[in-house]
């Protein structure tokens, strides 16, 4: 049954129009407004209510549902940020090469969001000497790009945390804060691996540095990472990419 559904430029107007009803955080219920991305997919498709839609690669699914439940501010501000990538997504199963895929999206958060949520950590720790650390944490990702930087960068966001922690009783803030560098430090690692699963953690990379930044920034973060996200698609000929022009009509 699924084989037969045609993925062609109606089915894109009416994933973009359902996504434009609104996304919500979790795979929420079959109707629009209150659906995540891949649950609206599935529901323009006209399959059963799920956040698996068969004509979505395995590891751009596994990001695109990490990406949903992320730190935005709003329903609508999710909506928005992920508009683009809603239609780019279109087709990706048995096209895209999931591995060649995940590297990408590795390089990518090695080169840019891991060094951004450390010095988002870095930027509200109350410790001069955690700012310190993180901020050369971030240098040396940048500079090396290595597996091994990745993995300091990891120890050092965990000490930050700690210190946070510890110091709970004297900041007021101290919980929020020590939360975002627990965040940051869970992920600090996971590009390493050039696995499918670790699409899903290329989108934590994302979050971390959202959640950990000034909140009114974290929409800003997250959809800068979904538009890096579709860049990566059209670089890969992923076929949703033929009609991102429908955003562009819509949001005129």
């Amino acid at each position: 049954m699924t084989a037969t559904i045609e993925i062609n430029e109606a089915l894109a107007r009416k994933v973009l129009e359902t996504v434009d009803a609104g996304l919500v955080s979790g795979m929420g219920e079959q109707i629009p407004g209150q659906m995540c991305v891949e649950a609206a997919v599935c529901y323009a498709m006209g399959l059963d209510h799920s956040d698996k839609p068969t004509c979505v690669s395995k590891a751009l699914r596994k990001l695109k549902v990490r990406l949903n439940d992320s730190a935005w501010s709003s329903n609508e501000a999710r909506a928005k940020g992920l508009r683009r990538l809603a239609l780019a997504q279109l087709g990706s199963a048995d096209v895209l090469d999931d591995k060649d895929f995940v590297k990408h999206c590795s390089a990518l958060v090695t080169r840019k969001y891991v060094p951004m949520a450390l010095r988002s950590a870095a930027s509200v720790h109350p410790k001069q000497g955690h700012k310190d650390a993180l901020e050369a944490a971030a240098v040396c990702v940048e500079t090396e790009q290595t597996r091994e930087s990745l993995l300091d960068a990891r120890e050092v966001a965990r000490a930050a945390a700690a210190a946070a922690y510890a110091a709970a009783a004297v900041y007021a803030d101290a919980d929020a804060t020590a939360a975002a560098y627990a965040y940051a430090a869970a992920y600090a690692y996971a590009a390493a691996y050039a696995d499918a699963a670790a699409a899903a953690y290329a989108a934590a990379y994302a979050d971390a540095a959202a959640y950990a930044a000034a909140y009114a920034a974290r929409d800003n973060v997250l959809s800068q990472f979904a538009e890096d996200v579709v860049q990566i698609l059209i670089e890969m000929k992923a076929p949703g990419c033929q009609w991102l022009h429908l955003t562009e009509m819509q949001a005129a």
